[in-house]
């Protein structure tokens, strides 16, 4: 994402809750983004930080791209998991958009939220997960509303996607992986290139009737029926 925004010519300043020796960013700050829900000191300092990178600056495009995963079979699942959830995949990107309305620049702005397939179809033990990308979903049509032509705000909703995070998760068997692959349509799964350059192009002024939109980016999964044969 960061790569992609600065070949286009944007300086970029990213959010990252653990310490980034090596990353494209112009600059990044360090934010642990339930602690920022959370903790109203810390949710201060982590806006004042942005401010003060942003200096006499405006804010051209915002982009939640950070997220929380948690796996549950059984039921009542830990309270806290689901406040986790909640906190870094709904309030942490309703709090920037909000908390940042206002360096943003008037009428150009564009923020792009990184939803999800789960957040219309699902799967056993995403409970968690789904709930809280139909609410970004929900969020991204509401805000939209409230703060009509100030700022465009609009949400991609992928499905499987070859990040890191996802590809460790298939080392030890990548029979999976090809089993995933095989479910979509086209034989593949996303890549973090591709996701990055819709988001781009949501932040152009070429769509700028594009408002409050969930775009589906699910390589046509989310066409399949998975009744018995």
């Amino acid at each position: 994402m960061v790569e992609a925004f600065k070949s286009a010519g944007y300086v970029v300043c990213g959010l990252d809750c653990v310490e980034v020796d090596k990353t494209p960013a112009d600059h990044t700050i360090q934010a642990d983004l339930n602690q920022m829900v959370n903790d109203p000191r810390s949710r201060q300092r982590v806006m004042d930080d942005i401010r003060a990178w942003l200096g006499h600056h405006t804010l051209d495009v915002l982009v939640n791209n950070a997220a929380y995963q948690h796996v549950n079979h059984t039921h009542p699942m830990p309270v806290d998991e689901l406040s986790r959830s909640y906190s870094i995949n709904v309030i942490a990107p309703y709090l920037l958009i909000t908390e940042l309305a206002d360096v943003m620049t008037p009428g150009w702005a564009s923020v792009v939220n990184i939803g999800s397939v789960h957040s219309r179809l699902t799967k056993p033990g995403f409970v968690a997960y789904a709930t809280t990308k139909a609410a970004l979903a929900a969020l991204t049509r509401g805000l939209a509303l409230d703060y009509g032509d100030r700022l465009r705000i609009n949400c991609i909703e992928p499905a499987s996607v070859a990040t890191p995070m996802l590809l460790d998760g298939f080392k030890a068997c990548p029979e999976k992986k090809a089993t995933l692959e095989d479910h979509h349509p086209q034989k593949r799964i996303g890549t973090p290139a591709e996701i990055a350059a819709i988001a781009l192009a949501l932040s152009s002024g070429d769509v700028r009737f594009l408002h409050g939109a969930c775009i589906d980016m699910s390589g046509g999964i989310a066409s399949r029926l998975h009744d018995p044969a």
